[in-house]
């Protein structure tokens, strides 16, 4: 039996992508659970990985990630629920629209989201959508988030929680332009290796120690945009390099096409994570040598820390991984954890220029 809410939620909105068929593609699946569910990926793979083994789906790979359809074996009987007030009013008001059967089902699954909007502003929000598709020719190039303020009640957010409903109406992804995204980078014209670092703070203190002198730095800085979303979207070549200090090239896919390449986070489940979405679109990414005295600091009580509030790390969960480098620094990192800033100014002048591995000096 399934007793925990997040893998009894994953549960519920597998059945319903299955539908009668019995089954669903497991491309982008871990997406649009994550989506649906607004569950973390790694608590996504998780409980579809306990699904898995408790009999209830099939084809999930030991990673938790489908392997080509998903089969729903075992259906969960729900009792009939009362809905809520919102959610009646936005079921009623697309089944008046007369739309497609397909888009009016899609359309329909989105109610859950619409609390707080009243009666008016979902008759204003249907109009939006159906002017959406009217004026599609005109989305090419155009900013997702400029075309989803200027429909959808003047809110940039929307368009992005439409998914499935905008593909039913003919608007996939390709539809829309890019978001001007940027993330931090420093380093000389031509460059021999390219390290990407989670957090600015220590971006910077790279810089002030000269490391962007003789190679490619590169991190996010916020406003949206995570190591973790851009593993995730594989679309390296829509992410600009703001230069801080150097020449370095303009696109993040440039950075890392051609050159070893290392990520350097904080040692815990959630870095490693990041580190495993990444490889996705850069199957040749490595871990930096700068965990080497990280990996001594997590032994100690001195120099580490439990996943608890105070750190702001409760709830990460264990990595699943066939790297055997990723395993290795899972076990390590399975009940402590330490920060990038623990390393010192001189291990990042030793090490930041290097991969790791578990026989360097």
């Amino acid at each position: 039996m399934i007793a925990d809410e997040s893998t009894l939620r994953i549960r519920r909105e597998l059945q319903g992508l299955c539908g009668e068929r019995g089954w669903v593609n497991g491309a982008n699946l871990v997406q649009r659970l994550a989506d649906a569910t607004q569950l973390l990926h790694l608590e996504v793979r998780h409980s579809l990985l306990l699904l898995s083994q408790t009999g209830i789906i099939t084809n999930i790979g030991p990673t938790g990630d489908p392997l080509g359809r998903v089969g729903l074996v075992e259906r969960l009987v729900e009792e009939s629920l009362v809905l809520p007030e919102h959610a009646r009013h936005w079921l009623e008001l697309v089944a008046l629209r007369g739309m497609d059967p397909v888009i009016e089902a899609a359309l329909r699954d989105v109610a859950p989201a619409l609390a707080g909007l009243s009666r008016e502003d979902m008759q204003h929000l249907l109009d939006g959508i159906t002017r959406l598709a009217e004026d599609r020719a005109s989305f090419v190039e155009r900013d997702p988030y400029e075309i989803s303020a200027k429909y959808l009640l003047g809110s940039s957010k929307i368009l992005a929680r439409l998914g499935r409903a905008l593909e039913r109406m003919g608007l996939q992804e390709g539809t829309f332009g890019s978001r001007p995204r940027y993330v931090l980078g420093a380093g000389p014209k031509l460059s021999a290796f390219t390290l990407l670092v989670e957090n600015p703070e220590c971006f910077e203190r790279l810089v002030k120690l000269g490391i962007a002198d003789r190679l490619t730095i590169v991190a996010t800085y916020g406003y949206g945009i995570t190591w973790s979303g851009i593993g995730l979207e594989r679309r390296l070549d829509r992410i600009k390099i703001a230069c801080v200090a150097g020449k370095p090239v303009p696109t993040l896919q440039r950075a890392v096409t051609g050159n070893p390449c290392c990520f350097w986070g904080d040692l815990d489940q959630a870095g490693l994570d990041i580190f495993i979405k990444l490889r996705g679109p850069i199957p040749h990414l490595q871990l930096s040598a700068l965990y080497k005295p990280m990996l001594v600091a997590v032994t100690q009580t001195r120099t580490s820390h439990p996943y608890c509030e105070l750190v702001e790390k409760s709830g990460q969960l264990p990595v699943i991984s066939g790297d055997e480098a990723v395993t290795e620094f899972a076990t390590a990192c399975a009940h402590r954890a330490v920060d990038q800033e623990f390393v010192s100014d001189q291990d990042i002048l030793v090490y930041a220029g290097k991969p790791y591995s578990p026989n360097m000096e």
